[in-house]
């Protein structure tokens, strides 16, 4: 048996997938749900995400979610444009090449940067940040307008700690095959590695997703492994339950979790699990009428770079982009607050927070009068930061490995939804090949 701890997305992919490959699985989660950060809320009126607000989808991530019955809902017709707020106003991102050399976004200077990139040779230095890999290919312009935007709101982070290779790998290593971004990327395309991804969502939410992998499995809740002990043919989980034997233990759980329970029969991967940093963030859900959100965005929604000092890292037009998530005649923006850089924000109390808010709110897209309502959630450990800590733990991991431990979870390999039940479901086609070498072994 194989004990996968945590049913987050990582964990309920690893253990479905290992349950159709015969290989018997249980499940461990310490709260009283399955989904971890995924998360959908009821509104009154509509439906809020307040972890992943889409799905980006390749063929075989749609094909799978086909044949779990769930039926994937795309974005409403119209633009899904994304904007970013500079010197106080929202901008709309180059959609296309042609949009880029027309449009006054970018200066001259770094449109020239953009479109020469191809041609531009460079040395990447070793553990390359983020900031200082665009500010090598590309400059400051587009580091500050395009970059610092996109890393605080898909990352909650910091360009000029995270690393490239951590947050990008793909695009650090299409530079480094090719020696140019877009060249690396158009190699890549041509030799089918780059897949097609269409964006959507679920009719009852993403959290329907690991509801619907739930469903199949032994999933105990309420059960926290208390403690993982080595023993001759694997290892015994403790849990309040009871011991469990496991020939193998997943950790599909955060980073400070794992570091607690490896903290006895793994100390040096435990005290390289405590060093990951993690980005706060509060979501909020608004829900306000029609009539009074003045300015809303033509768009899915919009990013703020840290210089612009608003008090959230970007809104979403959830209604815009999933009209169900609303009532009729009423709209819904989530936003987010908070991240490494702006972790006091995420703390505020929830009148100063909303109060806040909805001046922004107000400001940016004329809310006038109160949201019909709000919700606010928060995650104090939001999203893991890739930065030294997090590479750091990867000899560590793949050594546990050989013992039988193995990690799968979002300080790891990916922090996206698509990362996530990607990662679940390779390691346990790893495992259920081990399991079958063993077993023809042994016959």
């Amino acid at each position: 048996m194989i004990v996968v701890i945590g049913a987050g997305v990582s964990g309920l992919s690893c253990a479905w997938q290992l349950r159709r490959r015969g290989v018997e699985a249980v499940v461990l989660e310490a709260s009283a749900r399955v989904g971890g950060k995924v998360l959908s809320l009821d509104l009154e009126p509509g439906l809020m995400e307040a972890g992943p607000n889409t799905l980006l989808a390749d063929e075989a991530l749609w094909q799978w979610l086909l044949e779990l019955g769930l039926t994937p809902l795309t974005p409403a017709p119209g633009p899904q444009r994304r904007y970013v707020l500079l010197h106080g106003q929202y901008r709309a991102l180059p959609a296309n090449p042609a949009a880029l050399l027309a449009g006054s976004y970018f200066s001259w200077g770094a449109k020239w940067r953009l479109l020469s990139e191809p041609w531009r040779r460079s040395t990447a230095a070793e553990a390359e940040t983020v900031a200082d890999f665009f500010r090598r290919r590309l400059g400051e312009e587009v580091l500050a307008k395009a970059v610092d935007p996109f890393v605080g709101g898909v990352f909650a982070g910091d360009p000029e700690t995270l690393l490239m290779a951590e947050c990008l790998p793909g695009l650090a290593a299409a530079e480094r095959e090719a020696g140019s971004m877009a060249l690396g990327m158009w190699r890549r395309w041509r030799r089918g590695d780059a897949r097609r991804k269409r964006m959507c969502t679920l009719p009852g939410g993403l959290s329907s997703l690991a509801q619907r992998l739930a469903r199949d499995l032994d999933v105990r809740l309420e059960c926290p492994a208390q403690g993982l002990e080595r023993v001759d043919d694997g290892w015994r989980v403790l849990t309040p339950q009871g011991p469990l034997p496991a020939r193998a233990v997943v950790l599909a759980l955060p980073a400070p979790q794992a570091a607690s329970l490896l903290s006895v029969c793994e100390p040096e991967w435990a005290r390289a699990c405590a060093a990951v940093r993690y980005a706060p963030l509060t979501v909020v859900a608004t829900m306000a009428a029609d009539e009074d959100l003045h300015r809303p965005l033509a768009g899915f929604g919009a990013l703020h770079p840290a210089a612009e000092g608003a008090l959230a890292l970007g809104h979403l037009m959830s209604s815009r982009t999933y009209p169900h998530t609303a009532a009729p005649g009423a709209r819904l923006v989530t936003s987010f607050i908070g991240g490494s850089r702006q972790a006091e924000l995420a703390a505020l109390p929830d009148p100063a927070l909303l109060q806040r808010l909805n001046l922004e709110l107000a400001r940016l897209f004329g809310l006038r009068g109160a949201p019909l309502s709000q919700r606010v959630v928060r995650w104090p450990q939001a999203l893991p930061q890739g930065t030294a800590a997090m590479t750091a733990l990867r000899p560590l991991a793949a050594a546990a490995s050989a013992r039988g431990l193995h990690a799968c979870s979002n300080w790891l390999d990916g922090v996206s939804l698509p990362d996530c039940l990607a990662k679940g479901r390779a390691l346990a086609d790893r495992l259920a090949e081990q399991a079958l070498a063993r077993g023809a072994s042994v016959g």
